[in-house]
């Protein structure tokens, strides 16, 4: 006997429970507002059966679905907590081909004219066209699962998702001590320990294939270099400019290709898979996490196939965004869930390009996802892409950008960067260390409150050549002092392809380091912090940006003072007797200062890149011989 149930919008009733564990009474879920969809029928898990024929939908070219036949050759028990995995034969001329096809995850699949899941799974090297599907029981408790009622406001509402939407992005750190590769690898862990395939087995989810546009092969590889490791499969594929095709289906369709985009303008990046089943305006696809990340804020777009690439180690779909629509909200272990209605918070990202006349393009316009670990990705991707793509050669070259980056509801934060590209094109690691990449990571993993960035404007100076000093070697005029009198240093710093110059620098001394020999120490301005106090609110964290390290282009003199300092409530004091930090401990709390060692650093601007280091020791008289 069929039955009806009833589910109401964000509330997981234990009957909504009851219905997808029968599978085979039609529901009315997810409705919205003077609207109803009746879920077709389904079959569980169950009533499968060795040899049973069916068929499932995906989009082999274009946009609209195609059907290809099945058969059940197994089911896996257990396959994953709570999950069973339905095995799978399937018949269609390019899978003959293909065989597991990345991209198709999503696929829905029918026996006997009802739903009962969705494919997902394949095996690496796989020779025959043998698939894994995720039961529809699984995805229909994604779907079920509440997300924060902020996220769910229809269009026009406001672009602002709640603090928890990228939590399972989230970089774990002190505030502002952000780090890119440590992200990313934190990221890649939780990623692969949710898409561990079952001991003893190769069986894997058809992983997600991002297909990639408008990056040089080196801006390629970095992207691919950090998105890998979450079971993302890049491939310079193109993904679709953000633009609407007129001709793109204005709705989602059960079988129809879909994109899950991290940029889109002049360069971008989408991830492909397929819609499995439409309640509403909600929706399940890929039938297994892309990232398992919980509760996601990514933006969406109805996708076309151009083709089935295939290989022996893993065929995939080649596509591209069409129509930019809805958000993916939850994404979770058997599925990722979207709603239509919602509009994903993105950020617009220019960089502009100084200094190269005649360059084809110099103005680089993108719209980057809202995003704790994608953003500040985006952003190390976009600026290498820039250069390189402008300057189109192989020059060594010397480059400089001012990055302009507004935080709603506190203003611009800028920030510099600067650095020698051999070959013309920054390396991996100064990009991912840049600081503008710092500082959109810091300000989107801050632990005190959602922050929303609402631009970010770059504008990067070019000059060929290797506009650098490197310090060759240091020499002390004066190897021993009078008390209160500065340290005279000879630095000899070489450059490329020219002459030695030789720079006399004077360190200032304080007469407390009578009777002491002091290490000085010459190091680049890039590398080193000044003493900042530990932030503890948004506002402290951005006004601790521009000051997070000295210019790129100053020499730095640095020394230690027995003295010690503190750092507490967002101030700094150095130089400070033992008689005063008893003095500032708290009796009645337990947060108390921060002790440091005092440092002195004197900046000494050279306009031009440093690199290299030097130390030199000076022996300051006894006062009182």
């Amino acid at each position: 006997m069929l039955c009806l149930c009833l589910v109401r919008f964000l509330k997981n009733a234990p009957l909504w429970a009851a219905c997808a564990l029968v599978g085979a009474c039609p529901v009315v879920a997810w409705a919205p507002a003077g609207a109803q969809d009746v879920r077709p029928r389904m079959l569980g898990v169950d009533q499968v059966r060795i040899g049973m024929k069916g068929y499932g939908l995906s989009v082999f070219r274009g946009t609209e679905p195609e059907r290809f036949d099945v058969e059940v050759v197994g089911v896996l028990h257990n396959f994953r907590p709570q999950q069973d995995l339905i095995l799978i034969k399937t018949m269609h001329e390019r899978l003959t081909v293909a065989h597991t096809v990345a991209g198709m995850s999503g696929s829905p699949v029918y026996l006997d004219g009802k739903l009962v899941g969705a494919y997902a799974y394949g095996w690496q090297f796989g020779a025959e066209p043998i698939a894994g599907v995720t039961p529809i029981k699984n995805m229909l408790q994604d779907m079920a699962r509440p997300v924060p009622p902020e996220l769910l406001r229809p269009l026009p509402g406001p672009k602002r998702p709640p603090g928890a939407s990228a939590g399972g992005q989230a970089f774990l750190g002190p505030a502002g001590g952000y780090d890119l590769r440590g992200h990313a690898k934190q990221v890649a862990d939780r990623a692969m320990a949710g898409r561990q395939p079952p001991s003893g087995t190769a069986l894997a989810p058809a992983l997600t294939p991002v297909s990639l546009g408008g990056l040089s092969d080196r801006s390629a590889r970095l992207a691919a270099e950090l998105l890998s490791p979450l079971g993302l499969e890049t491939l310079q594929a193109g993904g679709g400019s953000g633009k609407v095709d007129p001709a793109a289906p204005a709705r989602y369709v059960d079988g129809g290709a879909i994109g899950v985009q991290f940029v889109r303008g002049d360069i971008s990046s989408m991830g492909l898979g397929t819609v499995t089943h439409i309640e509403g305006d909600r929706l399940v696809a890929f039938g297994h996490p892309m990232q398992q990340a919980g509760v996601s804020a990514l933006p969406t777009a109805v996708a076309k196939v151009h083709w089935i690439l295939a290989s022996q180690q893993r065929s995939f779909k080649i596509g591209e965004g069409v129509r930019p629509l809805g958000t993916l909200v939850n994404d979770l272990s058997s599925s990722i869930v979207v709603d239509q209605r919602v509009q994903a918070p993105t950020f617009p990202l220019v960089v502009n390009i100084e200094g190269v006349p005649g360059a084809p393009k110099k103005r680089w316009q993108m719209e980057v996802t809202h995003d704790r670990f994608m953003s500040p990705s985006f952003v190390a991707v976009a600026m290498g892409n820039a250069i390189e793509t402008t300057l189109s050669e192989r020059r060594d070259t010397t480059w400089r950008s001012k990055t302009r980056i507004v935080v709603k509801n506190y203003g611009p934060v800028e920030v510099e960067d600067f650095g020698v590209a051999v070959g013309g094109t920054p390396g991996a690691d100064e990009l991912v260390r840049a600081r503008a990449v710092r500082a959109v990571g810091q300000v989107l993993n801050n632990p005190w409150e959602f922050a929303q960035i609402e631009s970010v404007d770059m504008t990067m100076s070019v000059e060929f050549g290797r506009h650098l000093y490197s310090v060759r070697g240091a020499t002390l005029l004066d190897e021993t002092l009078e008390p209160g009198r500065p340290a005279r240093v000879r630095v000899t710093l070489s450059q490329f392809e020219g002459r030695d110059e030789a720079r006399v620098i004077e360190v200032p001394l304080p007469k407390s380091l009578a009777g002491k020999e002091v290490d000085i120490d010459l190091v680049p301005g890039w590398s080193e912090q000044p003493d900042l106090p530990s932030p503890n609110s948004l506002a402290e964290l951005l006004a601790n940006l521009p000051r997070a390290t000295y210019a790129p282009d100053v020499l730095l003199a640095t020394y230690r003072l027995p003295e010690l300092g503190v750092m507490f409530r967002g101030q700094v004091a150095s130089r400070l007797p033992p008689s005063a930090l008893d003095a500032l401990r708290p009796q009645h709390e337990s947060v108390a200062p921060e002790a440091i060692n005092t440092t002195v650093r004197v900046p000494f601007p050279l306009g031009r890149f440093v690199e290299g280091k030097d130390r030199v020791r000076v022996t300051v008289r006894n006062v009182l011989r």
